[in-house]
């Protein structure tokens, strides 16, 4: 049997990290349409790519579901807990099948990208048939929608690279 129980040191760690999710998309994101751009998807990478799928999922539900709820969120922190953790369990196939190499974080980056417009593409086109509209009307409504995704996609493919190695060193000295 493995211990599954978290330190208090990593309880803190792990607590910091999901405020600085849900701080990073309050206080630096650019509303475009219906949606903004933010790097909260990319911090979710990163905490996946730090802390495993384990933490990294715990990590991501705090800190989306904290900020999704204080923000007039509240009916679909569902919905984005659960884009979340499909683009953990994505990030971490693709980052564990790749080999080593300095392109291996932008192939992450781009591969939580991709997820999360497919998962916000089918996520409109969805709700839009729901609503009594045909296809093509739901999957137009659904890509004028994402463009916010569009650009918070973008920041994750730019930032992962940058971030990972940065918040890797710092949970290092911390641990030490």
């Amino acid at each position: 049997m493995t211990n599954n129980k978290l330190t208090t040191r990593e309880l803190v760690e792990l607590s910091l990290f999901s405020a600085l999710i849900a701080l990073s998309i309050q206080f630096f994101r650019i509303p475009v349409g219906p949606q903004f751009i933010h790097f909260g998807n990319a911090l979710v990478v990163v905490a996946t790519l730090i802390y495993g799928v384990r933490k990294g999922a715990l990590v991501a539900t705090i800190g989306l579901g904290v900020f999704d709820l204080l923000n007039g969120y509240a009916s679909v922190v569902w919905i984005t807990i659960l884009e979340a953790l499909v683009v953990i369990l994505v990030v971490h196939f693709v980052y564990e099948a790749m080999p080593k190499c300095r392109e291996r974080l932008v192939i992450v980056g781009f591969a939580a990208a991709l997820t999360k417009i497919v998962l916000n593409l089918f996520k409109y086109t969805l709700i839009g048939m729901l609503g009594n509209l045909t296809l093509g009307a739901s999957l137009n409504l659904a890509l004028v929608k994402i463009v916010g995704t569009f650009g918070s996609s973008l920041a994750t493919v730019i930032a992962v690279p940058i971030l990972y190695p940065i918040f890797k060193k710092i949970s290092e000295t911390i641990r030490k």
